[in-house]
């Protein structure tokens, strides 16, 4: 991860392009050469009803501010619906997008791709790129850094992979924005979209391309790849969950093209999930284990489910009460029984009856009776959660 200290900035309107302000205001010689840093995001999806995605769309641009970057990008579906626009577009105007220390480039997904036809202005510092025929195109201010940006379209056609190929040459750091599905193993969803892929494209098409880096929006999980070209990949995520499946602190991507990508967690609305399944003797572990959770993962932006299920020794009404003082009571489903009901389930009481019989001491039997206890009580918590 890149600390706030490692970026180095190339300057922009209004600032000498040949030193940082830090540098300037202590009287300090530059420290090296300058280069573009950039941070991506994608997939915010405001809507009215969704307070929390505008709250961490200010977070993302708080980042870019802190992080000193020059250009933030957003890889498709500002908007959860064409409609939203006429609700955000005045306030993005004159609130979010204007009067910025770095430049926004914005690309529709399929989810607004309608929001952005005409001649719409959503801010000074924005740039937004919807209408080209084939690709857009940012490049920095000191010409060392260039994005390519595709409007959102449904397919890849071959007349945009040729146009692409057929981009003018560039000697920087040269990078792709688009919205759309990567034929790769990615542990996310897409939203409400289902199966149907939008934009396919595959890592073999990408790396004929030749970019230095990858850009994307649609999968609503963080995703990083590295092609055997050398060239990078991401999807950044959303900033907010907009659905339970999408669990964990949210994150943006950020480049700097001598270092490459990292991810750095926002402090925004998140979906956190926790299961944990207990057994006849491992109430104390398993209490201390969410008392952990919830201490080192929990933030105030987070929204926590905890499932327990499993068997507890202690009582049902004694093991609530424990574990109401870990977590708040709003966040637990309690699945837990009683071991009584499964020591008086047939199978079990069989198997009593023969342990009986064995001639193993006392410390032997103990010990085989607490391990089959907790294997039914496996086996039983995975039935409950079919």
């Amino acid at each position: 991860m890149l600390g706030e200290d490692d970026w180095v900035s190339p300057g922009r309107s209004g600032r000498d392009p040949s030193t940082r302000d830090g540098d300037r205001a202590g009287g300090r010689e530059p420290r090296g050469p300058l280069v573009t840093r950039l941070v991506h995001t994608a997939d915010v999806h405001l809507r009215v009803d969704a307070p929390e995605r505008l709250d961490a769309l200010e977070a993302v641009l708080s980042v870019a501010e802190a992080r000193d970057a020059d250009v933030l990008t957003i890889g498709g579906d500002l908007f959860d619906r064409p409609e939203d626009v006429d609700e955000f577009r005045s306030e993005l105007r004159n609130q979010f997008f204007s009067d910025r220390a770095f430049e926004i480039v914005c690309i529709p997904g399929n989810h607004d791709v309608e929001a952005f036809r005409g001649d719409l202005f959503f801010g000074d510092s924005c740039t937004v790129i919807a209408d080209e025929d084939h690709y857009g195109t940012w490049i920095s201010p000191d010409g060392e850094f260039r994005i390519v940006a595709i409007p959102y379209r449904e397919s890849v056609t071959d007349e945009l992979v040729l146009a692409l190929e057929d981009r003018p040459s560039f000697g920087g750091t040269d990078v792709l924005l688009f919205h759309g599905s990567l034929d790769a193993p990615i542990d996310a969803e897409a939203g409400d979209e289902g199966v149907y892929r939008y934009f396919p494209v595959t890592e073999a098409l990408l790396a004929d391309l030749g970019f230095d880096y990858y850009l994307a929006g649609h999968y609503h999980g963080p995703h990083h790849l590295q092609f055997e070209t050398g060239a990078e990949f991401a999807y950044p995520g959303t900033p907010a969950s907009t659905r339970t499946s999408e669990t964990g602190r949210r994150r943006v991507v950020r480049l700097e093209a001598a270092v490459g990508l990292a991810f750095e967690p926002i402090e925004t609305y998140h979906h956190l999930a926790k299961r944990v399944t207990v057994t006849p003797g491992t109430e104390d572990a398993v209490l201390a284990e969410l008392a952990e959770w919830v201490e080192t993962t929990v933030t105030p932006t987070a929204e926590p489910s905890i499932v327990v299920d499993g068997v507890v020794e202690v009582g049902e009404s004694d093991f609530a009460d424990r574990l109401h003082d870990v977590a708040d009571p709003g966040w637990i489903r309690n699945e837990t029984i009683d071991a009584s009901h499964v020591t008086a389930h047939p199978v079990m009481r069989d198997f009593e009856d023969r342990l009986a019989e064995t001639d193993w001491d006392d410390e032997t039997k103990a010990s085989v009776r607490t391990r089959t206890l907790r294997v039914a009580s496996r086996a039983l918590a995975g039935r409950r959660r079919e």
